[in-house]
């Protein structure tokens, strides 16, 4: 059983907070509501992966999705792919033309920028977990200076309030999670999170030093390599390199 198997969660919309994950853990810490939508205009202490700072100027979305869960732990890693597919599917909604891809881990790109980028962090709860999943989207702004080029939608011909776009999203994420909780729905998460991948069967370098040929996923949602000698590495977190950009559309 699972918190996406009932009505689309609620949503509790902010002026501004510090980050909206950071907001969920302390809505947590005093109330058991979940599943339950935070979402915000603005965050004044944006979080991305690694301890990084993510920007967060008014105008674009920013959201995070309390979700309780009764699987193991290990399964619980492959929400990344969820809601990469379901980021994708809500830009899409908003009438992207340009292609839109998944970048491992959470990345999503349109026209080979990124986009929007999740974090996802969870917390055990007794015999359960619940997953914050965090979203940002850019609507109006990105930032200039980042590691991999960054568009927004204004940039793609795209104009939408931010609220708009979380209903884009709330239904997109409900869809996958409940693909996601029932039956073989990892295994189609897969393909469809491979179907839109950047960099399938082109070469990548993990952090490390290691390089080889992207080919697919593990069933946690990891990253597998070909390397040169034949061997499967699978690369779990850290940043990656793509040496080539090649990737489905």
């Amino acid at each position: 059983m699972s918190g996406s198997a009932g009505a689309l969660p609620d949503i509790i919309w902010h002026d501004s907070v510090g980050s909206t994950n950071d907001e969920a853990h302390a809505r947590l810490a005093v109330e058991n509501r979940q599943p339950v939508w935070i979402a915000a205009a603005e965050q004044t202490s944006g979080k991305g992966r690694l301890g990084r700072s993510w920007v967060s100027k008014p105008g674009n979305l920013y959201a995070s999705l309390t979700w309780p869960s009764d699987a193991e732990p290990g399964r619980l890693a492959s929400l990344s792919l969820v809601a990469g597919l379901a980021v994708r599917d809500a830009v899409m909604l908003a009438g992207v033309a340009e292609p839109v891809q998944l970048k491992w881990p959470n990345d999503v790109l349109v026209g080979g920028k990124k986009i929007s980028g999740i974090l996802i962090e969870t917390m055990a709860r007794q015999d359960s977990h619940i997953a914050i999943v965090g979203c940002g989207i850019n609507l109006l702004h990105h930032p200039g200076d980042t590691r991999w080029p960054a568009t927004d939608l204004s940039a793609c011909g795209v104009v939408i309030e931010p609220r708009a776009m979380l209903e884009h999203l709330r239904d997109a994420m409900h869809t996958r999670l409940r693909q996601w909780a029932e039956g073989a729905g990892l295994s189609s998460i897969h393909d469809d999170w491979m179907a839109a991948a950047l960099g399938r069967g082109g070469r990548i370098s993990v952090e490390g030093g290691k390089q080889g040929v992207f080919t697919g996923l593990s069933d946690d949602g990891a990253l597998e390599l070909t390397l040169d000698d034949g061997s499967l590495w699978t690369h779990h977190a850290g940043d990656v390199e793509w040496l080539e950009q090649r990737g489905s559309s």
